[in-house]
């Protein structure tokens, strides 16, 4: 089969653990490892981490996400990456935990916003004799499908000026099929296409969901994107990827585990139920204050371009919100173990040689009587 096959895919798929009793199961989500030559991910799962995974299914590439309808919090995962050729083991990750997934389902609730942004229209700058271009955000979600646009052209207002490049039908040309310019091209000398095929060979495009596209021939080979032909790319993408969900995760049990008389836990899956507050208020807050870090200035200006130029003043305030929580958590968790009603009792005593005045007390009533 073609690595160009249109593949399918259901947003509607996307349910958390336990969103309701219809459709239980465990959200997995996984890093996009190898950029090139992946066909598909092979999911397995078992009831131990060390005991004999099974495989429960298999989604092609680009797609890395997977509800598990019959899995648990107590269920283990491991994610294969399977070559084009579809025989070849390219990586087998390391065992997750369906407990870990679920808390991370959790955060995931907390920063949807932050993990399906659009960029519009975004202007791609071109690499290796403009068979490659490359975007500012690297972290593509599958759903909604990107768009690649190239220009083109209209005499009289009769089309589009843009048009829509795909992955799988390449397109021949990008003038009006009843005009026949005259063009120069790079080295001075003036081509003719006569016959208003600028791109006889075809073009397509592909991409690898981290922020490179490659154009190519009906044959797969490079495509050089002709000088006078701008690119413009929509795209959805996410803030955090799970690697970076899981750092933070991590981070915010290390801070709870680092407070006096706190109990210490060595991993995720091992903390109480109670525990998940703190945790993904704590996650949240740090990944929203390394993303106002990070973000490089190109990604800065796109994020601007929106209508709504206040986006880092709200996260600035949301990483505020999400730290002050976290902080009031941070005080309690050492005492929750506590019962909610509790007595002290403990022997109060005068200077020594006294007596103590509970004894004194039971002497008085004794007197009394």
């Amino acid at each position: 089969m073609s690595e160009f096959t249109q593949l399918s895919f259901s947003q509607s798929n996307l349910v958390y653990y336990n969103t309701n009793a219809a459709n239980p199961g465990i959200f997995i989500e996984w890093e996009r490892y190898t950029l090139s030559g992946v066909y598909s991910y092979k999911i397995f799962r078992s009831a131990y981490f060390d005991g004999t995974y099974t495989e429960i299914d298999e989604v092609l590439f680009p797609i890395n996400e997977y509800v598990d309808g019959g899995g648990s919090p107590s269920s283990f995962y491991k994610i294969q990456e399977i070559s084009s050729d579809l025989t070849t083991v390219i990586s087998t990750s390391a065992p997750i935990n369906g407990d870990e997934l679920l808390i991370k389902s959790s955060l995931r609730f907390e920063l949807e916003h932050l993990l399906n942004i659009p960029i519009y229209d975004e202007e791609v700058l071109f690499r290796k004799g403009r068979t490659q271009a490359t975007v500012a955000f690297p972290f593509w979600n599958f759903y909604p499908r990107p768009e690649v646009r190239i220009t083109g052209s209209s005499n009289e207002g009769d089309q589009d000026a843009m048009f829509t490049l795909s992955e799988y039908d390449p397109i021949y040309k990008t003038i009006n099929s009843d005009y026949d310019p005259i063009l120069y091209s790079r080295d001075g000398t003036i081509t003719n296409y006569a016959s208003g095929n600028n791109y006889s060979d075809g073009l397509k495009y592909k991409c690898d969901y981290m922020g490179n596209i490659y154009f190519v021939k009906t044959d797969g080979t490079p495509q050089a994107i002709q000088s006078y032909d701008t690119v413009l790319v929509s795209y959805n993408v996410k803030a955090f990827t799970s690697q970076h969900m899981n750092s933070s995760l991590n981070m915010a049990l290390q801070v709870i585990n680092a407070q006096p008389g706190a109990s210490k836990f060595p991993s995720i899956a091992s903390v109480p139920y109670y525990y998940d507050p703190a945790l993904v208020f704590g996650a949240a807050y740090y990944l929203l204050r390394s993303l106002l870090v990070q973000l490089t200035q190109r990604q800065r200006r796109l994020l601007l371009e929106d209508p709504d130029a206040s986006m880092f003043s709200n996260i600035k305030e949301a990483a505020g919100m999400y730290k002050e929580d976290f902080d009031k958590l941070l005080e309690k968790l050492p005492i929750s173990r506590y019962p909610g009603i509790r007595g002290i009792v403990v022997p109060e005593f005068n200077m020594p040689g006294g007596r103590s005045r509970f004894f004194r007390y039971i002497w008085n009533i004794g007197g009394a009587n």
